[in-house]
């Protein structure tokens, strides 16, 4: 019989989370953050996050401020927790600002525990449209004026206005204007309040002209019969970012001869206990495959004793499901979500063969396996050898080859039925990773947080999350 082990050494991926249990922990960035309140009066009814693993998956989790009193945490954007024992619910509501099925709701009894830096959970997220891809050519001829999901959209910033201040029915307010451009196709930007502010310091501290930008979680609207991106409460602006899709992007109008205008113009539950992983031998996962279930984790402990396929080591993938893309002219086309996207993330995919001594098999080792293995990304390993072709496998890869892991691997239809005897390993004990390298890291500028304390004496609206005034900074209530 398989020998039975509770596995307490590794953490919950968030693509994995499901609404049975509130047992749940995982490890997270916290890459954005920001409250719902009222335009008018000011008062929070609520905290938004945005979490990101090292699987480069992301949800959003909510909190109400009495929820978040009753945690006692200080939290800041940038930050990596430890996050024990939450609600997952499906997901509704429009202009959602990531593309996931389900959100987090954080409950009395959730615990946060600040821990150091991990740097192999990217800094940032996006599933990112170029701006001449928001509407397709001869498309539609009307705006969708509150769509399923925000989008993330990057362009060179032209015709920048100055900030300044006009006068509105909550009072005087900061404005900024500027047109957000592929050098084809443009689109105005209007900005309101403490983000237009933070905003505008950014971009004149900028020295790297033309500045590109990526606003994150906003919204194509019309204005005097004018697109325009509009901003939302959970919009952030990143300029300038040092990630691949912003260099790709400023290289490729740079080829196409862009050039910048020079003139401007003005114009409480009860969880279900979580099943315990057992642990097996590769003969005796393969004698018992037909009676487990799809979807099923177990535990295999085994030497990589050669990798398999050294081609496809590297796969463009979707950004919002992780499953391969196809690339059509200039686009990536998912054909599971479906979504279409202007770049293909990069993930590892390294078939090995694995032998425990009892039994020899082969193994698919997804990208969170590989990643932290070797502690590095698909992205890093090709800029350190451009003078290979993209196709042949880093040599630094092969180190992999002699070494004992033990990994989760999740069992797939074919398995059970006995059609594939590949295994597909998804997750990697943290004993099994030594050392540190560098990882794919981006500038962190300005990280706004929220503690405790700020939620004293306020009224709970409990109410869906809906709009409010940008912030940028801190979130402040006022008692």
């Amino acid at each position: 019989m398989a020998e039975s082990s509770e596995v307490n050494a590794m953490f919950d991926h968030l693509e994995d989370l499901e609404k049975s249990r509130t047992d749940w922990k995982i490890k997270v960035r916290v890459t954005r953050l920001w409250p719902t309140s009222n335009a008018e009066s000011g008062v929070v009814k609520g905290f938004n996050l945005i979490l990101l693993d090292d699987d480069n998956y992301h949800l959003h989790a909510y909190v109400y401020p009495d929820t978040w009193k009753a945690i006692g945490k200080d939290v800041k954007e940038g930050g990596v927790y430890i996050i024990e024992s939450f609600q997952v619910r499906d997901t509704y509501g429009r202009l959602r600002p990531v593309s996931t099925n389900v959100d987090l709701r954080f409950l009395n009894s959730t615990k946060i525990q600040p821990v150091e830096d991990d740097i192999m959970i990217p800094l940032h997220k996006f599933e990112i449209l170029e701006v001449g891809d928001l509407i397709e050519p001869g498309g539609q001829s009307e705006v969708d004026e509150n769509p399923e999901y925000a989008l993330d959209v990057i362009g060179m910033i032209e015709e920048w206005e100055p900030a300044s201040r006009v006068p509105t029915r909550y009072g005087e307010r900061e404005t900024l204007r500027f047109k957000l451009s592929n050098g084809r196709v443009s689109y105005g930007v209007c900005l309101w309040g403490e983000l237009a502010v933070t905003v505008s310091k950014e971009y004149e501290s900028e020295k790297k002209k033309p500045v590109v930008a990526i606003i994150a979680s906003s919204k194509l609207t019309t204005f005097r019969q004018e697109l325009q991106i509009g901003a939302l409460p959970s919009t952030r602006i990143y300029l300038n970012l040092n990630i691949e899709a912003v260099e790709l992007f400023r290289k490729r109008l740079e080829a196409e001869g862009y050039k910048s205008p020079v003139v401007a113009r003005r114009a409480t539950i009860t969880p279900t206990p979580a099943t315990p992983v057992l642990m097996f031998s590769l003969r005796h996962l393969t004698e018992k495959i037909t009676s487990l279930a799809e979807k099923s984790t177990v535990m295999v402990t085994f030497k990589i004793s050669d990798i398999e396929d050294k081609e496809n080591w590297w796969y463009y993938a979707c950004q919002s499901c992780h499953e391969e893309v196809e690339k059509v002219e200039r686009k990536y086309k998912c054909t599971v979500c479906p979504r279409s996207f202007s770049y293909g993330e990069k993930r590892f995919r390294l078939l090995v063969l694995a032998d425990d001594n009892s039994f020899a098999s082969t193994v698919l080792l997804t990208d969170r396996v590989v990643k932290r293995l070797e502690q590095t990304t698909v992205t890093n390993l090709m800029n350190s050898s451009k003078e290979a072709p993209i196709s042949e496998m880093p040599s630094v890869l092969k180190n992999i080859v002699g070494k004992t892991v033990t990994v989760k691997i999740s069992l797939s239809k074919s398995n059970v039925d006995g059609d594939s005897n590949i295994y597909r390993a998804v997750d990697l004990c943290e004993g099994s990773v030594s050392g540190k390298k560098a990882a794919e890291y981006s500038p962190i500028t300005k990280f706004p947080s929220f503690d405790q304390s700020q939620t004293d004496d306020y009224v709970v609206c409990l109410e869906t999350p809906t709009s409010s005034d940008s912030v940028s900074k801190k979130i402040k209530m006022e008692p």
